[in-house]
């Protein structure tokens, strides 16, 4: 047993998908298939149930995944400290963005941080400022830039303010609401055509053509 078999195991895990578990680790999905494949059959059991839509934990899977997770995390508190030892910095740092963060360059600020601290694997979230508020303040994020409503800062973590700006609706000059000074919600939505750029999507492909790939998940 390997702690590479023991990541590719979380991953699969979280995301759910083996294509996505091995672009998360930057492995060909073969490989990583491979390496689970081979912890299942020195176990002598299934990890996966595997169908052509989904990848589920099976009940062996979701026992091992408690002591992957565990192993996982001592192993990187051993290195932690060892390089501390020597006064390295090394470990790993979960930063959660919002798509839409624009009060700091993240990619920049990611750059600079890799450039002093190398062995420092930084993991990459994008999701809703609740939800990684609460991520936070339960500890499976370090760091997160959020984007709140003025006077409704985030409960239970630390906060600082690095910017405030108006929301502003675009829309067609062709609807009423155009021209209005003023509108709700629901009247500047209006109907929906097409599917729009996933957010979470452009998010992490703008911040891989910044920040490059090595040193992050």
């Amino acid at each position: 047993m390997e702690l590479r078999q023991l990541r590719y195991v979380v991953a699969v895990a979280e995301t759910r998908n083996f294509t996505r578990a091995a672009r998360q680790c930057f492995v060909a999905q073969s490989a990583l298939s491979h390496q689970i494949g081979s912890l299942e059959r020195e176990l002598g059991v299934k990890l996966f149930a595997r169908t052509s839509r989904r990848v589920e934990l099976t009940p062996a899977g979701e026992a091992f995944l408690v002591g992957a997770r565990q192993s996982l995390e001592a192993a990187d508190r051993a290195v932690s400290d060892a390089a501390a030892a020597v006064g390295e910095v090394r470990g790993r740092l979960a930063v959660g963005i919002i798509p839409t963060v624009t009060a700091v360059d993240i990619a920049a600020v990611l750059q600079r941080f890799r450039e002093r601290h190398p062995h420092v694997r930084v993991g990459l979230h994008v999701g809703a400022s609740d939800v990684m508020a609460a991520e936070v303040a339960a500890g499976d994020l370090d760091v997160a830039f959020l984007g709140l409503a003025a006077g409704n800062p985030p409960q239970g973590v630390e906060a600082r303010e690095l910017g405030r700006g108006p929301l502003v609706a675009v829309v067609s000059g062709r609807r009423g609401a155009a021209r209005r000074r003023r509108v709700s919600h629901a009247r500047a939505r209006g109907p929906r055509r097409g599917r729009p750029p996933s957010a979470r999507g452009l998010a992490l492909r703008r911040l891989s053509r910044r920040f490059g790939r090595p040193g992050a998940e």
